[in-house]
């Protein structure tokens, strides 16, 4: 098994979901088997194996905690085309987040940058040929802005 695929891309999603409601990486994977996704055995034996169909590699909960979805060098199902040089990050919600989700998002694909320091960072929406919002906000503006929340995605807590 090829542990390091060549990497050119990190691509953000949002799990279409309300803002700020709970969902996690079980929900997805559910959604993603009911779309036809698969995970091969090789990768389920190796790397979270009760997860039989998720697409992304990161999720990425409103509390800002990051949960694992498939292995770094298990080949994505998140954005057609893209999959093979890419590793997909998603956000639970639509089009606002939490500050938590913010701040691990920029430390996520940081991390991620440094192992694979010449991927271009781009929202699911971004790529060609796709005709998504996903994610609610511009990704590419937001790395513009030293990954810093956009005016207006910030999800505030409710009091």
């Amino acid at each position: 098994m090829d542990t390091k695929r060549k990497i050119t891309g990190i691509i953000i999603h949002c799990a279409a979901t309300p803002n700020g409601r709970w969902h996690d990486v079980n929900d997805i994977d559910k959604w993603h088997q009911s779309r036809g996704f698969k995970r091969s055995d090789e990768f389920r034996n190796k790397f979270n194996p009760r997860l039989s169909a998720i697409g992304y590699h990161f999720i990425i909960y409103n509390n800002g905690a990051v949960a694992t979805g498939r292995s770094l060098s298990e080949v994505g199902a998140h954005a057609q085309g893209f999959n093979a040089k890419s590793i997909g990050v998603c956000l639970i919600g639509t089009d606002k987040y939490t500050k938590e989700q913010w701040e691990s998002l920029r430390a996520n694909v940081r991390g991620l940058l440094k192992q694979y320091p010449n991927a271009t960072i781009v929202g699911h929406r971004d790529l060609p040929e796709v005709h998504k919002t996903c994610p609610g906000f511009d990704v590419v503006a937001w790395v513009e802005n030293d990954m810093q929340p956009l005016p207006g995605h910030i999800l505030e807590p409710v009091t």
